[in-house]
């Protein structure tokens, strides 16, 4: 596998690039400036929603006081792999 297929298929974006060049109408001739576009377009939308929009695995430490409601920094949630309990006394 080529460097530039594995720089294309791991880009962190809400669409894939050859959509995103679709939608604009513009061709691989400037493909470096499209990657660019998408990248910094996909971090700016999550830093204004202050949350990440793709799936990947989160490892969080919350103060938790016994209530129905965790507060999770992400979501939604699609399950939970692990809990730990830790008792300060």
């Amino acid at each position: 596998m080529s460097n530039e297929k594995k720089t294309k298929d791991s880009l962190y974006t809400l669409i894939p690039l050859d959509e995103f060049k679709a939608v604009l109408g513009v061709d691989d001739r400037e493909d470096k400036l499209a990657r660019f576009c998408l990248v910094t377009a996909t971090l700016t939308i999550e830093q204004y929603c202050k949350r990440r929009f793709l799936r990947k695995k989160y490892f969080e430490r919350i103060e938790f006081y016994g209530d129905l409601f965790v507060p999770l920094r992400e979501y939604p949630v699609k399950s939970i792999n692990s809990e730990q309990l830790t008792m300060n006394n």
